[in-house]
C-alpha cells in the first residue's frame, strides 16, 4: 500500500484494552501503512475471563515499539479498569494530533482519557459496540453524556450502535466504522468426513444459545455431529449431551491461529445467540470468521446477527429460542450442497470487502483524517 507524503503524517494516540491480544492491534497495523505515526497505549496486565492469570500485551508484527504498557487497576474489566498513570502527562510528552479511545462511551477509561485529551484540546473519538438500550448505573450514565459531549468521532460498530449514541446525545462525528476480523494465511481444506457437522464457535453459556442447538439437532434427519470449539460454564453439560444420532464434541484451549482447522471441521457454523435484558449480540466474530474460511453460517435474530448475515448472504437466520426452525433450516442445508457452497462463496466475497483488516482500517483512517482536519 502507498503510504502517504511525510507532510500528512500525523502522531494518533490510541488507548485499547482489547490490543493486549495482539491480533488486535492489526487494524493498528494497517494505520501506520497508512501513514499514522501510531502509539497504542494498553494495559500492562490483562486478566481472561475464564483464566485467573494475568498476561501481558505482545506486539503484532509490526507494532513493535508501538505498544505503551501502562499499569491499570482492576484488569480483565472492560468499563471498570483504572489506568494509574496520569493521562494528561503522556498526552504532553507524545504530543498527538488526534486520539482514538477503542472504549465504550460510558467505560472509566474513556472518562479519564476523554477528560484528559478534552483538557488538552486534542480532538477524539470512541467506539460504540454497544446495540441495546439497557439500564447503567447513575455515574456510568453520567460518563456517557460526559464523554459523548466532547467526543469529535463515534466509531459505531454497527448500525444499531450508530442510532444509540445519537439518541443518547453524541455531538460529533458519528462514522460506521465495522470491527476488523484478521484473516489467516492459509486455509485448511474443508474436511467431509460423512457425517453432517453443525459447528459452534465462542462462549459456552446460555446466553449463547448453545442449549437450543443442542434441542435442534436431535430433531435433525440422519447422523449428527455437534462441535463446540471454546469453553465456559455449560461445557460440562455439553459433553454427557450426546446421544446414538447426534454425537457431540467441545474443544477447548484452541488458538486463534489454530481456528481455520477448527472450521475447516464444520459443514456449517451456527450462533444461536439468545437476547437478554442486559445484552444482545453485538457483531458475530465468529460468522464471519467462518464464512472467510468459506464455512456458511446460520444465526439468530439476536442483536447484529441479522446485519452481518445480510450485508455478506453468507446463510440464513432463524427466530432465537426457536429450535424446531433451526432445524429445519439445517435439514435444508443438509440436502443442499451446492446452496451451502454458494453462501460460502458470496460470504467470503463480502468479508473481505467489509470486515476485512484493510477494509476496517480504511474506515477508521477516513474518519480519523476528518476529525483531525485531514479530510
Amino acid at each position: 500500500m502507498m503510504q502517504r507524503p511525510a507532510s500528512a503524517l500525523r502522531r494518533l494516540l490510541v488507548v485499547s484494552h482489547p490490543c493486549v491480544v495482539s491480533v488486535n492491534q492489526a487494524v493498528y497495523v494497517e494505520l501506520a501503512e497508512r501513514g499514522w505515526d501510531t502509539v497504542v497505549v494498553t494495559p500492562s496486565r490483562w486478566r481472561h475471563e475464564y483464566s485467573p492469570r494475568t498476561f501481558s500485551p505482545e506486539p503484532l508484527e509490526g507494532m513493535e515499539g508501538r505498544l505503551m504498557p501502562v499499569t491499570v487497576a482492576l484488569p480483565g474489566r472492560p468499563q471498570r479498569h483504572v489506568y494509574l498513570a496520569r493521562p494528561a502527562a503522556i498526552i504532553r510528552r507524545l504530543r498527538p494530533q488526534v486520539a482514538f479511545l477503542e472504549e465504550e462511551a460510558f467505560s472509566v477509561p474513556a472518562f479519564q482519557w476523554g477528560r484528559s485529551l478534552a483538557g488538552a484540546g486534542v480532538p477524539f473519538g470512541v467506539q460504540a459496540d454497544e446495540n441495546l438500550d439497557r439500564p447503567l448505573p447513575w455515574v456510568a450514565r453520567w460518563i456517557r453524556r460526559y464523554v459523548l459531549a466532547r467526543a469529535d468521532l463515534v466509531a459505531a460498530r454497527s448500525p444499531a450502535a450508530a442510532e444509540l449514541v445519537r439518541r443518547w446525545g453524541a455531538r460529533g462525528l458519528v462514522s460506521l466504522v465495522p470491527h476488523a476480523v484478521p484473516g489467516w494465511e492459509r486455509f485448511p481444506k474443508a474436511r467431509a468426513n460423512g457425517t453432517f457437522t453443525v459447528g459452534f464457535a465462542g462462549r459456552l453459556t446460555k446466553e449463547k444459545g448453545v442449549d437450543d442447538l443442542v434441542r435442534a439437532a436431535r430433531l435433525l434427519d440422519g447422523r449428527t455431529r455437534l462441535l463446540f470449539v471454546g469453553d465456559g460454564p455449560l461445557r460440562g453439560e455439553l459433553e454427557s449431551a450426546g446421544t446414538p444420532s447426534c454425537t457431540i464434541e467441545v474443544r477447548t484451549g484452541v488458538k486463534h491461529e489454530q481456528m481455520p482447522e477448527a472450521y475447516a471441521d464444520m459443514d456449517v457454523l451456527v450462533l444461536p445467540s439468545r437476547t437478554t435484558d442486559r445484552w444482545a449480540e453485538q457483531f458475530g466474530r465468529v460468522l464471519v470468521e467462518a464464512l472467510s474460511c468459506g464455512i456458511p453460517v446460520v444465526g439468530s435474530d439476536s442483536g447484529e446477527i441479522p446485519w452481518v448475515v445480510g450485508e455478506t448472504q453468507g446463510g440464513r437466520i432463524f427466530r432465537e429460542g426457536d429450535a424446531a426452525e433451526l432445524a429445519a433450516l439445517l435439514n435444508d442445508l443438509r440436502a443442499d450442497a451446492p446452496g451451502r457452497e454458494a453462501f460460502a462463496r458470496r460470504g467470503r466475497e463480502a468479508v473481505q470487502k467489509l470486515f476485512s483488516v484493510a477494509a476496517a482500517a480504511a474506515a477508521l483512517d477516513d474518519a480519523l483524517r476528518g476529525v483531525a482536519g485531514d479530510g
